[in-house]
């Protein structure tokens, strides 16, 4: 993201209006990275009021304890940001990320509107133990280890990545 606003939550004794504000906008992308920003910058601000820094939000005009803090990032950021941020790590929330196609072939991780979003969908099984399925989101046909809970690519004996035509029943080559 901002390395100058990420500086200044370093080093500055005031949050900058564009830092409170690219904080919160933050929350209007779903995309990982913009999420561990946040996180980070937040952890940075938290940690340096622990410590005793006096740190004054430029919107509000207030001066951050602990508590303060803490009231501000639960009113503004999501229950997952506010648990990496304060939690013990052992107790931080858990979130859930599916891939969403960009351009040229990019993918992004967005933050899934629940745990229960199919990641992959069936397409046979091949014995007891393993199962053909396909990446919802690229169309990649994977190998699925039913026991081990584990998924490899299915490649073509050319070493190429398949997809599964659905109409005709056949993978092929990407």
């Amino acid at each position: 993201m901002n390395h100058e606003l990420y500086e200044e939550a370093i080093h500055s004794d005031v949050l900058s209006e564009k830092l409170i504000s690219q904080l919160l906008e933050s929350m209007e992308y779903s995309s990982i990275s913009f999420i561990n920003w946040s996180i980070e910058v937040l952890k940075l601000i938290r940690v340096r009021i622990e410590r005793g820094d006096k740190i004054k939000d430029e919107v509000s005009g207030e001066i951050y304890t602990k508590k303060s803090f803490h009231a501000f990032v639960k009113k503004h950021f999501s229950s997952y940001i506010e648990s990496q941020v304060f939690a013990d790590p052992a107790k931080a929330e858990k979130i859930y990320f599916s891939l969403e196609p960009c351009k040229d072939g990019e993918y992004n991780l967005v933050m899934a509107e629940s745990s229960k979003k199919k990641v992959y969908e069936w397409i046979s099984s091949l014995n007891e133990r393993f199962s053909l399925v396909e990446m919802i989101s690229t169309g990649i046909v994977y190998i699925k280890d039913i026991r081990s809970n584990t998924y490899q690519p299915f490649i073509s004996k050319n070493g190429k990545y398949c997809h599964y035509n659905k109409e005709t029943g056949h993978i092929v080559e990407v």
